[in-house]
């Protein structure tokens, strides 16, 4: 749910081949979500995986998962903003790695947005995806988990379990929506 490659994220170093030959067997599907990128790949290197396309979005206040968009919104908003232009598409705002110290983060005004999830994180610390658990939890919202890979080494980590079958990213988001979903380790 969180994955990101270097030919459209810069601050990554894995390539399209090697996310796909480093695919977890366990997986039936991946979501890339590169950096304000949100244009679907049309050559992928394996058609056994089912592949997804969200977006990572930049907000003043910290990052933002969005599933469901058709199109990208313009840059340099406030995060509520931004949610307020994902749900107008009907897709899905997560808050990613919503207590890291070491990404972009909502930490405690986490709870001053609108979010349908908050994300477990493959790349930051047991402590800190306990403090998002708690949050979901308290703000009554389910949890996705998301490798947040941007190397080989970073995959594989924490995935997301749904509870049906997915077979486009509207059913991503439908199940985000009906909290069909949860966080698990790989």
């Amino acid at each position: 749910m969180h994955i990101h490659i270097r030919e459209r994220s810069p601050c990554s170093i894995l390539s399209l081949d090697e996310l796909y030959e480093s695919i977890s067997p366990h997986l039936d599907g991946i979501c890339i979500t590169d950096h304000g990128v949100l244009k679907k790949i049309t050559y992928l290197p394996s058609s056994s995986v089912k592949t997804f396309f969200g977006v990572e979005l930049s907000s003043r206040e910290g990052d933002i998962l969005a599933y469901g968009l058709n199109m990208v919104p313009s840059k340099d908003l406030d995060a509520k903003k931004i949610i307020r232009y994902i749900h107008h598409q009907r897709g899905v705002a997560i808050a990613a790695h919503p207590f890291s110290n070491r990404h972009y983060a909502f930490h405690d005004s986490v709870f001053d947005y609108e979010f349908d999830a908050l994300e477990i994180n493959g790349s930051i610390p047991k402590s800190s995806n306990e403090k998002a658990k708690m949050a979901a939890n308290e703000m009554d919202i389910p949890l996705i988990g998301g490798s947040d890979a941007h190397s080989e080494h970073q995959l594989n980590s924490i995935a997301t379990k749904f509870d049906n079958p997915i077979n486009s990213i509207n059913d991503i988001v439908r199940a985000i929506k009906e909290r069909e979903c949860s966080p698990i380790r790989l």
